[in-house]
């Protein structure tokens, strides 16, 4: 009874808290259902497609006798299991008025599958034309196509049209960020494609490994002595891990989910001070009404039961909208994910999380309440009715009126700053925190949106406009030299990749004559190898070998094997991890290495696609393979820019409103505590305007210090933060641009905005008088 009284005397106070539980159990509650679910959702489909944990897919010359036998005789082979596919470089209608160019697979989807599988999503139609296509969901998603709309597929010498029947999911190759689109096809389009496109034939194996790694995929190329150079599509090899995928596929989700509940617990927090100064007040108002209720039998574990009920109750009733809010909101956040991952999740009641987030905060709560109300047990019935005052209740007076000098209403809002200390650290401490949390979201938002040179390095790759491959017979000295001279160009050098024995394992390693006319910096520690005796590696495999600068690492090619001393350490988000080393250094394991991938890098007013046409037309079969990488990385990058940004609009939307709720408790309550105060203050002569701007000034002191040392922590924390945010997908030190304007205006943002609700929220005074004081 006396809890539901104090929310029934507390009515605004109530509604503020409930709002920033409902705020706070939301994130909380969401960021766990994406956190623990989404990664489990591509589990449960990896498991129910029985899809395998590495796949390898080569040229159909490539697969020889000797391959089939090695996956018939590998103890590390589980199982496995083949089948024929066209692998096609097309161009295609993509979101509405783009082209865009994709890797895909064409499959029989007749075809009789045990392992990794595939299933349709939603509806579909069956393959009544000849011409049918089952694509990759992400075509609908992002490409924007639906049931019998029409596709082409423009290849270099053909354009192929065909009717879409449905959309479906295959763990292994249904986003872009899987390396190829895996579309199917009914019996007789596939059967008549391959006798037609003969040199997009291929084979796919999926295998099943004990030990899971690289090792298999370097058996392979030992067997054909050799390896694909990237760009050779004609003998094109390259396995890929389950793990890899599913790290591509889920590491957004989980770098947003870890940063929704980070941002949760920080409201969390904001929370309990709430709670705690809002008992302390309550203490202070209601020291008479707590004698009374001692007086006349109440314990003081009874008093202080019903202040940890009230909020309590208030905490559940915030936390159940809160969750039920997290719920309604699953859908729209799995079609953000969707775009990138190619994911369709759904997510039903998790009784497990919803109890977890609401336990959470409520003993959170609860046991604040409980340290907060404690000071109740110390207080006996007379004191709590003399107002709490024991001999004296003589406080030190800070800045006596009579002999300090200046404006009057400014000493007074001093004076009120330093009478209430706790409360003025308090509001610091809060807007400390939405201001740092403010500019986080700041910064993401300008990184993505605004400038973006420093986020689309966080891949790893060199950015460049034009990637091209030569074919072998060219010399690479001469045709780098041809393209230089063209007037389009402003640089163009080699940097090529393969693959080398690490120690016991097997990785990418990217090869570069010098390293210094690079243009995107992988390293973060260390530098680029220089000499022939040396190798950068990723931080991730240094931890992994318990390496680290100035030691040796075995590089190893066939029966040629040599010590590399590590001078660098590199980061990256590429599905495959990357050494470096230098051409003379490669050549040490590989005499008969020849340079093949150029990046081209054009001046700013060459339009690529043009130039790709012209080099295509002038060049003709002396190049592979040419690549619009401005585009790729474009597009690429689409995905990962609108969900960071949207994530840092939404953080700057929840802390705008914490700002407002938060400000509206404090000063709210402030005004009904001082009532007598400033009902004097009015008979006296001071206006209500006076007042407002007195009390206001008194609050926006302590806010401004707590909002520069916000966005201060802001500034120098949010590469750090990153740091630890994207440690998983290869990123070991973030360095996001931190532009000091923007920082500045955020903090200006909430300053107006504080003094702006401060403002409005001090308007009540104009109804308090000296009259109604002393008739009340």
């Amino acid at each position: 009874m006396l809890s539901l009284a104090n929310i029934r005397k507390t009515k605004s106070h109530t509604g503020s808290l409930f709002l920033l539980f409902g705020i706070t159990t939301l994130l909380l509650s969401l960021g766990l259902l994406v956190l623990l679910n989404f990664s489990g959702y591509f589990d449960k489909l990896a498991k129910e497609l029985n899809t395998t944990n590495t796949y390898y897919l080569m040229t159909e010359h490539l697969y020889s006798n000797e391959v089939e036998s090695y996956f018939e005789s590998s103890e590390n082979i589980l199982e496995w299991e083949k089948e024929e596919t066209l692998y096609l470089e097309a161009e295609m209608p993509y979101n509405t008025n783009s082209r865009e160019s994709f890797s895909v697979l064409l499959k029989d989807a007749d075809a009789v599958r045990n392992l990794s599988r595939w299933k349709f999503v939603g509806e579909h139609l069956p393959a009544e034309e000849e011409m049918s296509i089952y694509l990759p969901v992400m075509y609908q998603l992002v490409g924007g196509y639906e049931l019998n709309d029409t596709i082409s597929m423009k290849l270099a010498d053909r354009t192929l049209e065909f009717t879409v029947k449905g959309f479906i999911e295959d763990v292994l190759f249904s986003s872009s960020d899987t390396v190829v689109m895996g579309c199917y096809l009914p019996h007789a389009a596939y059967e008549r494609l391959w006798e037609e496109l003969e040199s997009g034939r291929f084979v796919l194996v999926y295998a099943n490994q004990a030990r899971v790694g690289k090792d298999t995929e370097g058996e392979i190329r030992e067997i054909n002595h050799g390896e694909a150079i990237g760009g050779d599509t004609a003998n094109l090899f390259y396995g890929l891990l389950l793990d890899d995928i599913k790290l591509s596929r889920t590491m957004m989700a989980n770098i947003i989910s870890a940063m929704t509940v980070a941002f949760a617990t920080i409201i969390t927090g904001v929370c309990l001070i709430v709670v705690r100064f809002r008992i302390g007040n309550s203490i202070e108002e209601d020291m008479t009404k707590i004698g009374s209720l001692k007086a006349v039998g109440y314990t003081s574990r009874q008093i202080v039961c019903s202040i940890v009920l009230q909020f309590s109750i208030i905490a559940i009733a915030g936390s159940i909208l809160g969750i039920g809010l997290s719920y309604a909101s699953v859908p729209a956040l799995s079609h953000v994910f969707s775009i990138q991952s190619g994911l369709i999740w759904t997510q039903s009641f998790d009784g497990g999380i919803s109890f977890a987030s609401l336990a959470a905060i409520a003993l959170v709560v609860a046991g604040t309440a409980l340290l907060s109300a404690r000071r109740i047990y110390r207080l006996s019935p007379i004191i709590s009715l003399r107002g709490g005052i024991t001999t004296h209740s003589f406080r030190r007076n800070p800045l006596p009126l009579e002999k300090s000098s200046g404006n009057l209403p400014l000493r007074l809002s001093l004076k009120s700053i330093l009478q209430n200390g706790r409360q003025s650290l308090m509001v610091a401490l809060i807007l400390m925190v939405i201001a740092f949390t403010g500019s986080f979201a700041v910064l993401m938002f300008y990184n993505t949106v605004i400038d973006t040179s420093t986020f689309a390095e966080t891949p790893g790759f060199e950015l460049s406009d034009v990637v091209a491959y030569i074919s072998p017979a060219e010399d690479p000295d001469q045709f780098l030299q041809e393209l230089q001279a063209k007037e389009e160009v402003r640089k163009a050098q080699y940097l090529d990749s393969t693959v080398l024995g690490v120690e016991q394992s097997e990785d990418y390693v990217s090869v570069m004559e010098d390293y210094s006319a690079k243009e995107t910096n992988n390293v973060y520690e260390g530098r680029y190898p220089i000499h022939a005796n040396e190798v950068t590696v990723p931080g991730s495999m240094a931890r992994q070998l318990d390496k680290k600068i100035g030691d040796m690492i075995r590089l190893s090619y066939g029966d040629a094997s040599e010590a590399y001393l590590i001078t660098g350490l590199t980061q990256g988000a590429s599905i495959n991890v990357r050494l470096f080393i230098t051409l003379e250094g490669v050549c040490r394991l590989r005499p008969d290495f020849r340079q093949q991938g150029l990046q081209i890098y054009l001046r700013e007013d060459v339009d690529t696609g043009q130039f790709i046409e012209k080099i295509q037309d002038e060049y003709g079969t002396r190049l592979l393979t040419v690549v619009n990488e401005e585009k790729e990385i474009e597009q690429g990058m689409g995905a990962y820019v609108s969900i960071v940004a949207m994530v840092g609009i939404a953080v700057m939307a929840a802390s705008v409103l914490v700002v407002v709720l938060v400000l509206y408790f404090v000063i709210n309550s402030t005004v009904i505590r001082r009532r007598r105060e400033l009902g004097i203050q009015k008979a006296i002569g001071f206006t209500t305007w006076q007042l407002m701007r007195q009390m206001s000034v008194s609050f926006m002191i302590p806010i401004g210090f707590g909002v520069v040392a916000g966005c201060l922590q802001g500034a120098f924390l949010t590469n750090a933060i990153m740091s630890l945010a994207q440690r998983s997908m290869g990123v070991m030190k973030a360095n996001y641009i931190v532009d000091p304007l923007w920082i500045i205006g955020c903090g200006i943002l909430i300053l107006l905005l504080s003094y702006g609700t401060s403002m409005l929220i001090t308007w009540r005074i104009r109804k308090i008088s000296a009259y109604a004081l002393v008739t009340e």
